[in-house]
Order: C-alpha cells, then sequence, then structure tokens
C-alpha cells in the first residue's frame, strides 16, 4: 500500500533536531527555572507559619506569586512541545539517539521546574480561600481555577515542602525511567513469525488480518517474545506499583489514601461512580458475551480464541481487499460531515497537512494515539495503518481525540486538561458517527454486517476485555502491597481476570496480556483502562440524544 503521504510533518514545531529553537528553548527554560529560584524564597520561608500570618504579609506575596506562576506556566507549555517532538520522533523509530537525549533533558528540565515552584505551589494549595480568590483576579492566571480548587480538595495528603521536592526529584530516575524502560523495551524485542523478523508494532498488525492461522501463528510468536523477557517486564510492574503503594502509604498522614482514591480523583469522578460502572458492567457481562459468540458463528468457529479478538469481518470477498489511506480518510469525512461539517473539515485538513503518521517503520512502537503540540496547539495522530476496516475505525477514534483538542484551541491551554474519561468519549463517539454513517448508506447485506463486526467487536472490547484489565491491575495493587509479584504469578493473575470477565467465551486466555499491553507499564497514570468503558457508555448515551436535540445537536456536542 502506497502511505509515502501518512508519515508526521512535526516542522511546525521544530525543523529537525538541530533545529536553533530547540536549543534556544531549552536555555529560556533553564533562565527561568534560575529566575524562579531566585525569586521563590519567600514563599518557602512564608509555608511553615502560613496558618498563622497576618492578612497584610499574605496580600504582599500576590504579585510576585502571580508573575512567578504565569512564568511557570509559559515553560510548561515549551517543555511540553520539546517533549512531544521527541515522543512522536520515538513512536517511529526507538532507536533514534537525538529524539532519546531530547526526551531525556525534558524529563529532567520539568523535574527541575516542578523542583524550582514547589514552594510557591504548596503555598497557593494551603493559601486561605480569600487569598486564592484575590490571586485568582489577575488575568495571567485566572485560568486555573478550576485545576487549583480541583488541588485544593485533595490537600489532606500533602507531605512537607522538602518531602515533595525529593518526591520529584527522585521520580524521574526512579519511578518514570520504568515507563521509559518498557517503551524502550516494546518497540527493540523481535518477533519470529513464519521465518521473518520483525518489529512488535508489525507482528501485532497481524493480530487484525483475516488469516486465521497467520493470527494464531503471530499471537504465539509475540507470547514467546514476551516470555523471553518476561524478568524485565515483571521488574517494571513491580518498581511502578511499588513506587506508587510506597507514595500513597506515605501520604496517609489524615486518612487512607487507597490506589482508586488516586484514579478517581485523576478522572475527576467519585469512588461510586466507579463502584457502579464495574459492577453494573459486570451484571450485564453476557452481552460482552453474546457478542463474542456472533463473532465466532460469523468466523464458522465452535469457539473464539484469544487470537480473534480483534479479527477483521471474514468476508467473502478476497482477504487481500485494503482500504486504501486517502480512501479511508474520506470515508471518515464524509460520515463526521454527516454530523458537522467543522468535524469533517478537520480531518481531511489533519490528512493533508501531514499530520498523521501510519507508516510502518523499523523500530516502531506497538498501539496508535494522538498527542499534540502544545505552542502551536495542533495535534498528531500515531498508528499503523495497513488498510483493514478496523484501521479505519481507529483512525476515526484518534481523529476524534484530535478533533476534542482543535476545537479547545480558543481556550488557555490550562483549561483543556480534560480527564481520560471525557477524551476517550470524544474518541468513541467518533467512532460510532463513522459506523453509522456507513450503515446508513450502504444496501449490502455482506457490507451491512462488515460495518456490524466493528459494532460487536467493540462491545466485546469494551465490556469484557477492557473490565477484565481493571480487573486485573486491582488485584495486582493488591498482591504487590505484600511482595514482590513473580511473573508466574502475574500469568495467574491475568487468567483469573480473564476468567471473571470472559467465562467461557474464549478457549483460551491470554497469560501474557499483562507484558504486552503498554497501559499497565505507563509510569504517568494508573488505571488507563476504565476510562474506556466510561467513554464508550458516556458516548452512546450522548448519541441517542442526536434526534432528539435535532439541529442544536452539533453544537451541543462541541460546547
Amino acid at each position: 500500500m502506497d502511505l509515502k503521504n501518512t508519515t508526521w510533518d512535526n516542522t511546525a514545531a521544530y525543523k529537525n533536531f538541530q533545529d536553533p529553537n530547540i536549543a534556544l528553548d531549552l536555555f529560556e527554560i533553564e533562565n527561568a527555572i534560575t529566575y524562579i529560584k531566585n525569586n521563590n524564597s519567600v514563599f518557602e520561608k512564608l509555608l511553615p507559619q502560613l496558618a498563622n500570618l497576618p492578612v497584610t504579609t499574605l496580600t504582599e506575596t500576590l504579585p510576585q506569586a502571580q508573575q512567578l506562576t504565569r512564568l511557570k506556566l509559559d515553560q510548561a507549555i515549551t517543555i511540553y512541545t520539546l517533549s512531544t517532538y521527541a515522543s512522536t520522533a520515538l513512536s517511529t523509530d526507538a532507536l533514534l539517539k537525538e529524539a532519546h537525549d531530547l526526551r531525556s533533558k525534558t524529563q529532567k528540565i520539568f523535574a527541575d521546574l516542578n523542583m524550582a515552584t514547589n514552594s510557591l505551589d504548596l503555598f497557593l494549595r494551603r493559601a486561605p480561600l480569600d487569598y486564592i480568590e484575590a490571586f485568582l483576579k489577575d488575568d495571567r492566571v485566572a485560568e486555573l481555577k478550576f485545576m487549583l480548587e480541583h488541588q485544593r480538595s485533595y490537600n489532606d495528603f500533602l507531605l512537607s515542602p522538602e518531602s515533595e521536592s525529593l518526591l520529584l526529584g527522585h521520580a524521574v530516575d526512579g519511578y518514570h525511567a520504568w515507563g521509559k524502560l518498557y517503551e524502550d523495551l516494546s518497540s527493540s524485542i523481535k518477533a519470529e513469525i513464519n521465518g521473518e523478523t520483525m518489529g512488535l508494532a508489525k507482528a501485532s498488525s497481524l493480530l487484525f488480518q483475516g488469516n486465521r492461522p497467520l493470527r494464531e501463528t503471530a499471537y504465539r510468536a509475540i507470547n514467546k517474545t514476551w516470555i523471553q523477557n518476561e524478568i524485565p517486564t515483571a521488574a517494571v510492574l513491580n518498581a511502578i506499583y511499588g513506587w506508587r503503594i510506597e507514595n500513597y502509604k506515605t501520604r496517609s498522614t489524615k486518612r487512607e489514601l487507597s490506589f482508586l482514591d488516586v484514579t478517581c480523583h485523576a478522572e475527576r469522578i467519585s469512588a461510586k461512580t466507579l463502584t457502579t460502572l464495574m459492577s453494573v458492567t459486570y451484571d450485564h457481562r453476557s452481552l460482552g458475551h453474546r457478542a463474542m459468540k456472533i463473532m465466532a458463528h460469523e468466523m464458522k468457529i465452535p469457539q473464539m480464541a484469544a487470537w480473534d479478538i480483534l479479527a477483521p469481518f471474514p468476508s467473502s470477498a478476497k482477504q487481500s481487499e485494503v482500504i486504501p489511506f486517502p480512501a479511508a480518510i474520506e470515508l471518515i469525512a464524509d460520515a463526521f460531515a454527516e454530523f458537522s461539517t467543522d468535524m469533517a473539515d478537520y480531518a481531511r485538513m489533519a490528512a493533508a497537512k501531514n499530520w498523521i503518521d501510519g507508516k510502518p517503520t523499523d523500530n516502531r512502537r506497538t498501539g496508535a494515539y494522538c498527542t499534540g503540540f502544545a505552542k502551536i496547539r495542533e495535534s498528531r495522530i500515531f498508528m499503523t495503518y495497513q488498510g483493514s476496516m478496523k484501521d479505519v475505525i481507529t483512525l476515526a477514534h484518534e481523529l476524534g481525540h484530535a478533533y476534542h483538542s482543535w476545537v479547545m484551541r480558543d481556550l488557555k491551554y490550562s483549561e483543556t486538561m480534560y480527564t481520560s474519561s471525557l477524551a476517550e468519549t470524544a474518541s468513541i463517539f467518533a467512532e460510532t458517527l463513522v459506523r453509522a454513517a456507513l450503515l446508513r448508506k450502504t444496501t449490502s447485506i455482506e457490507e451491512k454486517k462488515k460495518i456490524l463486526w466493528e459494532e460487536v467487536e467493540s462491545a466485546a472490547s469494551f465490556l469484557i476485555n477492557i473490565p477484565a484489565r481493571f480487573e486485573f491491575e486491582k488485584n495486582l495493587f493488591e498482591r504487590r502491597k505484600e511482595k514482590t509479584v513473580s511473573p508466574d504469578e502475574m500469568k495467574t493473575m491475568t487468567q483469573n481476570a480473564w476468567k471473571h470477565w470472559y467465562e467461557d467465551s474464549l478457549s483460551e486466555y491470554n497469560e501474557m496480556f499483562w507484558a504486552s499491553k503498554m497501559h499497565f507499564h505507563m509510569s504517568r497514570m494508573s488505571f488507563y483502562n476504565y476510562p474506556y468503558l466510561f467513554g464508550y457508555l458516556f458516548s452512546l448515551g450522548i448519541y441517542s440524544k442526536r434526534q432528539e436535540r435535532g439541529e442544536g445537536f452539533a453544537k451541543m456536542y462541541t460546547d
């Protein structure tokens, strides 16, 4: 397939890794950090006696607090831009030294920035409400209103300024280094499939192919590769989850901070919401099982296997049929246009401006994602496009994320920090638009079944696979509290989680899923699983209001 026009053009951010603007931005950030350090001492001195300070003393610090906070916000935007430039390059080539170097620099400099403002940040977290109200009256920092109020609701778990600084500093080469190790490992290890050595991104793409024996071969080869690397992979999980558990324990000075409290706070939902989400989904897991049985029936097999979960519709047409990338963009844009011409225009623009990278490359990372350059407010989409209907739906999913960012480009950057649950609502809504539009347009039974296959596969994924991931991660937290968890124990825990949710809808469970699923190894956040279920159900709920709202629905959704 010709994918020459599906590689990123990131020159709007930086021309290349030799771009002098990279060095200039790093230099300016370092200068800003030095300035903040030299002008932040007042907050360090006042912080221990904050509760007893007179109003006049507090008020005198307002101009300095506002100025330094704005300076931090500006530097953070630049760091995010630098970091995105490095990470996008590493996604297409995990061995690119220049990208590794820049990523290391941005991680270090971001930690330095946070440490430099640590006293100020804690001052704002603990200052009286009257002070915060006065602080937010300055237009330079008014955008922080929601985030600051949200952070302050978690004040019971703050540590001393010294302890917070220590944690920030040690996280770079400790906690986050483990997540980086997994990224490097998954991008560099190879699988042997039918005599060919290939990266895991390419190998994983074979799981989406119509050839069932090839899918099983790829599945077993991928798992064999992970088994060969299970010791360092288990070490990554033990280190990340061990760090979190000790962190939460250390913060539990006033009341216990549990791992579910942390994710609920991050997603801005209550523990009751999460518990209800999972329990009601479990009560209705038969919907997912029915979806699995439908898929098995269409594939003419008695029971689904782990390597069939991502299979394409078993069409009677030639399996070599592919959807060219330009055709996929038009297909998606036409579907978006039935809902919003602005959304359709965005999809075409993203493709025309090379904001999408889908061309297979050596040392390419697995998966698909949407990211963005904070300074220029442009999104980028990463995937490995092979031309299947599944790839089209994945592309629509990521374009949903990108459009979400696009409609917020008029907001202050701090106001665009939405949760994963809301992010997945936007992406799954985009998927739903595409599937529904395709279904309405076709009169062919074969085509209708092919489209509905994606709907059925999504139900199986969101109602069974996602909850099984949640089950495993929850149990991993509990087990890691007691001891270091061995690779064999992780296999057993995965088997148990899959049995709990899949029951007899699968012939065998994927015991190495704990190793192959990147989301478990991300140091930046825990429980990157149930937000997909939340987004799936919430997006379908929103979509169901489409006819009821009529012409005003698209505006309501965008707003």
